[in-house]
This record gives structure tokens, C-alpha cells and sequence, in this order.
């Protein structure tokens, strides 16, 4: 199966809105930060069966906001590219951790997040409307920290 990946438009917006609400997930201020979305398109590019975005603060932050994919389309595979390219694309932004808040935690560690006490995250990340619609109890806040030096190969 052959899917295109690519950064989304203002008039993929609707079709993100609709994919997350199918996936029960915040939909709030995706518009302020669409530039930083991601969207899958089904093989003949007419219908996108996933998303993936990051709310950005400053240089150094940024929020995983979004991942979804339509069940029809989704295996870990995908879920893990997805989550990569988005890693990447933060990376080429210069930020320098990502943080999330989930219900998926054994997903999210396999792909290098690390669980963070919810008093450690900064406050800028915090100020994020969709971070406070979570609460310690029922999610788990969790950071990718990008290495800033050379690993060195054994």
C-alpha cells in the first residue's frame, strides 16, 4: 500500500478535525497550529487516514498533540514512522524535547519517550490549552529528550 506523507494545508483542516474526533482526541486549537501537522493520504490522494502534530514553544519545546490513523490503515509500523517523521521534523525545527500526554505509555517508550513527573514540565508546555485539558491521574506525561551529542559507536 502506497501513502503519501507531507506537511498539511489550511484545507486539510476539516478532514484532521474529523480523524481525531473518530479517534476521541482534542480537537481544540489545531487550527493555530496546523503548519506544524502532519497528514497521511490513501493511495490515490483523495481522503487523509492520518495526522500527526506538535504544538511548538519557542526553540527549544514542543507538545506531541495528535496522532491518529484510521483502523482500516493503522499497524505499530506506521504508528512508529508517523511519530518518526514528526520527531524529525521537530528536530529540524532545533527543538530539543517533545512532550506528551497519554493513555499509550508502553508505545510511546518503545519509541524513546521517557516518563517525566508532571512537575518537571516546563511552563510553557503547561500553558498549552490541550496540556490542561489533562489531568495526573489519568495520563501519563512523558518527554523525547533529541541528543544534542555524538553518540559514540563501540
Amino acid at each position: 500500500m502506497n501513502l503519501t506523507v507531507r506537511v498539511a494545508k489550511k484545507n486539510d483542516l476539516e478532514a484532521i478535525v474529523n480523524l481525531l474526533k473518530k479517534g476521541k482526541l482534542n480537537v481544540e486549537g489545531i487550527e493555530a497550529h496546523l503548519e506544524h501537522f502532519i497528514v497521511v493520504e490513501n493511495p490515490d490522494g483523495e481522503r487523509i487516514v492520518g495526522t500527526a502534530g506538535l504544538e511548538v514553544f519557542g526553540d527549544q519545546y514542543g507538545l506531541l498533540r495528535s496522532l491518529a490513523v484510521e483502523p482500516a490503515f493503522f499497524n505499530e509500523k506506521m504508528g512508529v514512522e508517523l511519530l518518526g517523521i514528526l520527531l524529525s521534523s521537530a528536530g529540524q525545527k532545533g527543538l530539543q524535547e517533545v512532550y506528551l500526554l497519554t493513555r499509550s505509555a508502553p508505545f510511546f517508550q518503545f519509541c524513546g519517550f521517557q516518563e517525566v513527573d508532571w512537575e518537571d514540565i516546563p511552563k510553557e508546555v503547561k500553558s498549552s490549552t490541550h496540556f490542561q485539558q489533562y489531568s495526573p491521574g489519568l495520563s501519563t506525561a512523558m518527554v523525547y529528550k533529541r541528543a544534542t551529542e555524538p553518540q559514540e559507536v563501540n
